[in-house]
């Protein structure tokens, strides 16, 4: 709590985890993140064209009563859930206007997962690029993957940030109008801690679900997922790579459960934050699950010190940049 003066009241304790929850971080690791998530929904979205009429289109697929009422009873307590109803209308639709709307809402998730991505009315757009970007999966769940669903929450993280004020058109077009200086680079830092509380959380329930999985614990996981056809990307020799499979298998079973902790760790957290995006890297270039490793990656990002991120972002004049640590309470104002 705080008083009327804006300072905080309370044990030590609580005074702590407020400034840790609240007080101002640099936001590069928040703008860095609204490309990759930005550029993922754009990306996707690109990918289905080819199949647009084979998941969206005629009155079969998608669109039978046999799946919609499949999709009723399975789904409607997910996440997508909430849009059921309006994919139930769309279905009501005969299949020559519904492709007409069909079309039209790809369109505008193009724009927009495009505009969030490059900072265009970054907030308007992120919100419409994930409200279409569900509608879509909620059309044709069983086409998409787990990650097409955690993509919501992390954009979501992004657009309450302030990730439009940096290295955007939004902050372009702010220059332009006015004289004075830009933004510090620091912002509230609530947005951020929710998107590292969640990737956490991931790592804690994916890690520990594994603790008395055989398959896992005989070291076989990714060798079985590189022999199924959907999962692997290349004809690789999985007889030849064991030994190797094995090791990034106990790797990836003892990292993540460790992760969920020592990312919060100061003396190890950029150490683990570098090991878990190079594992991440590994399996990308490996297996084939979607989108995830991308958003992982980004998530991950927000643990690395403030100044390795912005030295990958171009920085306009005046855009200063924050030296607080991400795991910290304090930060050092320009």
């Amino acid at each position: 709590m705080r008083n009327s003066a804006g300072e905080s009241r309370g044990p030590k304790w609580s005074r702590r985890v407020e400034g840790w929850f609240f007080d101002s971080v640099p936001v590069h690791a928040m703008v860095l993140n609204r490309f990759i998530l930005g550029g993922v929904l754009f990306l996707h979205a690109v990918s289905r064209l080819p199949e647009f009429d084979v998941l969206y289109g005629g009155e079969s697929g998608a669109w039978s009563t046999a799946y919609r009422e499949f999709v009723a009873g399975s789904v409607v307590g997910d996440r997508i859930g909430q849009v059921v109803g309006v994919v139930s209308a769309l279905a009501r639709l005969g299949s020559e206007p519904r492709e007409i709307v069909l079309v039209t809402i790809y369109g505008v998730l193009l724009v927009a997962s495009l505009a969030f991505a490059l900072g265009l009315f970054t907030r308007t757009a992120g919100v419409i690029a994930v409200a279409l970007h569900m509608l879509l999966v909620a059309v044709h769940p069983l086409a998409n993957w787990d990650w097409s669903r955690m993509v919501v929450p992390f954009t979501a993280y992004v657009i309450f940030s302030q990730a439009g004020d940096h290295v955007s058109v939004d902050a372009w077009r702010r220059r332009r109008r006015a004289k004075g200086p830009s933004p510090s680079g620091m912002a509230p830092a609530w947005p951020m801690r929710l998107m590292q509380i969640h990737v956490a959380a991931m790592y804690f329930n994916s890690g520990f679900a594994r603790i008395d999985d055989p398959m896992w614990l005989e070291g076989n996981a990714l060798h079985v997922a590189l022999g199924v056809t959907i999962y692997t990307r290349f004809n690789l020799d999985l007889i030849l790579l064991g030994p190797a499979l094995r090791l990034l298998s106990y790797a990836t079973f003892v990292l993540e459960p460790a992760s969920a902790i020592l990312l919060w760790v100061p003396r190890v957290r950029t150490l683990f934050a570098l090991t878990m995006i190079s594992m991440h890297g590994m399996l990308e270039i490996l297996t084939n699950v979607g989108w995830w490793n991308y958003l992982m990656i980004g998530g991950l990002l927000t643990f690395l010190p403030p100044p390795w991120i912005a030295r990958l972002l171009p920085t306009a004049r005046g855009d200063e940049i924050g030296q607080g640590d991400p795991g910290s309470r304090r930060t050092t104002a320009p």
